[in-house]
């Protein structure tokens, strides 16, 4: 599902002057990653490495001050939903390979009982399997994220419950998945968070409520489907 707060036309177009300009940043993202398919990963991984160079913390500072010396271009890889095999499996090939992962957490997933991990997951449109762990926790841990983040690896917040937010969303609900995540990120993360991406990867510019709170919340940056976007 992709929302648009321009006409496709539009944002072809301004999809295109940013190639030109040479704004481009190249995503590869992942959700679960299980062990069954590690040698896939690590061929990926490789092939990526002879062409692209990683991004971590504060890169995209440097991207929109206009890069920096190293001509080639950035691949950012990211890890969406907080799955515990993201950091068993992918980190340590994306770290071989001299790249920093970007986890994009559901804040309240990481607190989730392990009881009831998979049922959250089945209901949130949080897409799990082969199940690797029977019987055990499925989700990242808060030490393993912040272990992630202090080998260099990036955290932002995707929402809190994976709930897609809609122009007829509440407020109520909009105050959960934006200012509550950050929160709930921060407190587990133990770091500021300063990134947000919708599930769906909606834009800025599509729902002026949620606008007003990203930015009151203290976010600088939204990933969206085709760009980011600095919101202050």
């Amino acid at each position: 599902m992709i929302i648009l707060p321009r006409s496709p036309k539009q944002t072809a177009a301004e999809l295109a002057q940013g190639f030109r300009a040479g704004g481009a940043l190249r995503l590869l993202n992942f959700h679960a990653t299980p062990s069954t398919r590690a040698k896939e990963y690590r061929r990926q991984i490789a092939a990526c490495a002879e062409r692209y160079r990683g991004m971590g913390e504060g890169g995209i500072d440097a991207v929109m001050r206009g890069g920096t010396d190293d001509p080639r271009p950035v691949l950012i890889p990211i890890l969406f939903e907080g799955f515990r095999d993201n950091y068993d499996v992918l980190l340590p090939i994306l770290e071989e390979f001299g790249f920093r992962g970007w986890f994009f957490v559901p804040s309240h997933f990481l607190n989730v009982p392990v009881t009831r991990q998979r049922i959250f997951a089945a209901r949130h449109n949080l897409h799990y399997g082969p199940d690797e762990y029977p019987g055990e926790r499925i989700v990242l841990s808060w030490a393993e994220l912040r272990d992630a983040r202090a080998r260099g690896h990036f955290v932002a917040c995707h929402s809190r419950n994976h709930t897609a937010l809609f122009a007829d969303t509440p407020d109520d609900i909009l105050h959960e998945e934006i200012v509550t995540s950050k929160e709930e990120l921060e407190q587990g993360l133990g770091a500021s968070v300063d990134t947000f991406c919708y599930l769906h990867g909606a834009e800025f510019g599509l729902n002026p409520r949620a606008d007003r709170m990203l930015i009151a919340a203290g976010y600088r940056y939204l990933l969206s489907n085709f760009r980011i976007q600095k919101l202050q």
